[in-house]
C-alpha cells in the first residue's frame, strides 16, 4: 500500500542545475560599483535561478506500515525532506549505492538494495558474486547525494536478526573522493569533478544506531580526524533498549550546536554534549548500511533484509549557529589530508589555485589562501541546503595583495539577487560582512572568488553563515 509523501521529488536534479549556472558565472564575476565597509549591496546582473524546495505537508495515513511504532520529531522542527520509499526502484537523483568489494569480508553491491513500494530492502546475501564457486557474503546500502547539517533525523526500520554476524546501521558522515569501504559508485566521483560536493568531507560520523545481528545494538558518535570513538552509548541487547529488533521501531537523532540526543520510539536513550566535543562542523551525508561483520552462525536463513520505511529529516532554526563547514578551515580528516582539498569546501576552475597555508592564519592553525604563479581564476564555495528561511548574515576576516581583476566574497542562489563585498587590499585581517541575506527558497552558496595575476594573492579565515532570525 502505497504511503503518503511528505515532501516529493528529486531536489539533486534541481540542485545540479543551479550549481552548473553557478559555475558558469563564477568563470568572471564581475566586481560590484563600490566597496562595503560593513554589509555588501546586491549585484545587479546575477538573478537567482535556484527553485524553492517542495513544501511540507500534513501526515495522513501510511498504509500497513504505519501499525508499528510511531514517532514524532521534538517541538519547533518542521520538516525539509523525505524519501518514503514507495517507489519501485530508487530514487538515484538523491542516493548514491553503497558499492564496495571486497569490503568487512564480503561485498557491499548495488544488486542488494530494491524497494518495493513500500520500503527500502537492503539484503544479506550468501551467494558466489565472483564466479569460483565459493558463496560469499554480501550486503548493499544507499547514501544522500544531498548533505544535512544541524536539524531532527528519523527512520523506521526493521533489522534482519536471524543469525549473528551481520550489521545494519542509520548514520551520517560526509564523504570524499574514493572513500574506502564505500566509493565504488562511479558518481561520487563524477559529482565531485562537476563541482558538486566536496573533494573531502570525511570529517566525523553521528550514528543513530549500529545494529550487530542478532540482538545488540550501540549509538553515538565518532571523531574521524582522530580515529577515536568520542561518545557511545555501549552495545546492549533490545531488552536494555526496550525493542525487538525483529519489530518495526522508530529510531532518531538531534543534532544541534549544544547536544546530540538519540531516541527509539520516542524515549530518550543518549545525550551527549556538543559544546566540549572539539568537532569541527560540516554539513554531512546520511547512510543506510546492511553488511556482514563476522560469519554467520546460519547461512541458511539468508537471503534476508534489514527493511527502512522512510528517512525523514527536520530543522528549525539554529540561531547564531555557523552553518558553514569548517569554517575556520583548521578540520583534518581521518586520512588522505591534501593542503589543496579544504576539507568540506568545493573548488572550481584553477583549483590549484586554492589550497590551504598555516603561515598566516586569523585564529587556528590555517587559513585559505587563493593565489598561483601565473594569472589564474578561482571559486571556493559550499552549496548550504535545508536552510530554515529567514534573515542570514556571512562573515569572514580577510587578507588581500590588491590589484586583481576580482577578489570578492559572494551569497547566492539564497532567493535573491546576489550579494557581493569587494575585497579591497589590506594587510591586516580586516572583518567583511554581508548582512541582511533573506533566504527564501531554504538554500544558499557562500563562495569566496578570485581573478588575479600571478602572485596576487587573497587570505581567508573565519568564515560564518549564520541565521539571524
Amino acid at each position: 500500500m502505497k504511503k503518503t509523501l511528505f515532501v516529493s521529488g528529486s531536489l539533486f536534479a534541481f540542485v545540479a542545475a543551479a550549481v552548473a549556472a553557478v559555475v558558469l558565472e563564477d568563470a568572471s564575476p564581475a566586481p560590484s560599483s563600490a566597496v562595503a565597509v560593513i554589509s555588501g549591496a546586491p549585484a545587479t546582473a546575477v538573478a537567482d535561478a535556484s527553485p524553492a524546495l517542495p513544501a511540507a505537508v500534513s501526515i495522513s495515513a501510511r498504509g500497513a506500515v504505519a501499525d508499528a511504532a510511531v514517532a514524532s520529531a521534538p517541538v519547533g522542527y518542521t520538516l525539509a525532506y523525505a524519501d518514503e520509499f514507495n517507489a519501485a526502484t530508487l530514487n538515484t537523483d538523491d542516493w548514491y549505492y553503497r558499492i564496495a568489494a571486497p569490503y568487512a569480508g564480503g561485498y557491499v553491491r548495488s544488486q542488494n538494495v530494491s524497494l518495493d513500494g513500500s520500503a527500502l530492502n537492503l539484503k544479506f546475501g550468501y551467494e558466489d558474486v565472483n564466479g569460483d564457486g565459493a558463496p560469499d557474503y554480501t550486503g548493499g546500502g544507499i547514501m544522500s547525494r544531498n548533505t544535512f547539517g544541524y536539524g531532527y533525523y528519523e527512520i523506521r526500520a526493521k533489522l534482519f536478526n536471524a543469525t549473528t554476524g551481520l550489521h545494519s546501521s542509520f548514520w551520517s558522515m560526509g564523504i570524499r573522493r574514493d572513500i574506502s569501504g564505500a566509493g565504488g559508485d562511479p558518481r561520487i566521483n563524477q559529482d565531485i569533478d562537476a563541482g558538486l560536493q566536496p573533494e573531502q568531507n570525511q570529517l566525523y560520523e553521528i550514528d543513530g544506531f549500529e545494529h550487530d545481528s542478532p540482538d545488540s545494538m550501540g549509538m553515538g558518535d565518532y571523531k574521524q580526524s582522530t580515529s577515536t570513538t568520542a561518545h557511545r552509548r555501549p552495545y546492549g541487547n533490545g531488552a536494555s533498549l526496550g525493542v525487538n529488533f525483529g519489530d518495526w521501531n522508530v529510531y532518531g537523532f538531534e543534532y544541534t550546536t549544544a547536544f546530540t540526543k538519540f531516541y527509539v520510539n520516542g524515549d530518550l536513550k543518549l545525550t551527549i554534549d556538543n559544546t566540549t566535543n572539539g568537532y569541527v562542523y560540516t554539513p554531512q551525508t546520511f547512510w543506510l548500511t546492511a553488511l556482514r561483520t563476522a560469519n554467520a552462525s546460519n547461512t541458511s536463513v539468508l537471503p534476508g533484509y534489514s527493511q527502512f520505511d522512510y528517512f525523514r529529516y527536520y530543522n528549525k532554526p539554529q540561531l547564531g549557529a555557523n552553518l558553514v563547514g569548517n569554517g575556520a578551515f583548521d578540520a583534518t580528516p581521518v586520512s588522505l589530508f591534501q593542503a589543496w582539498n579544504p576539507p568540506a569546501w568545493i573548488e572550481t576552475y584553477d583549483k590549484p589555485a586554492s589550497y590551504l597555508v598555516s603561515d598566516d592564519v586569523y585564529n587556528g592553525t590555517r587559513s585559505l589562501i587563493q593565489t598561483a604563479a601565473a594569472n589564474f581564476v578561482v571559486t571556493t564555495k559550499q552549496n548550504l541546503k535545508f536552510l530554515p528561511n529567514g534573515t542570514y548574515r556571512l562573515t569572514a576576516r580577510v587578507k588581500s595583495s590588491g590589484g586583481q581583476s576580482t577578489a570578492v566574497m559572494r551569497a547566492l542562489n539564497y532567493g535573491g539577487t546576489e550579494r557581493r563585498f569587494d575585497i579591497p587590499a589590506t594587510s591586516a585581517w580586516t572583518l567583511v560582512t554581508l548582512d541582511n541575506i533573506a533566504v527564501t527558497n531554504h538554500q544558499a552558496t557562500v563562495a569566496f572568488s578570485s581573478t588575479g595575476t600571478a602572485n596576487q594573492w587573497l587570505r581567508v579565515d573565519d568564515v560564518q553563515f549564520v541565521q539571524l532570525n
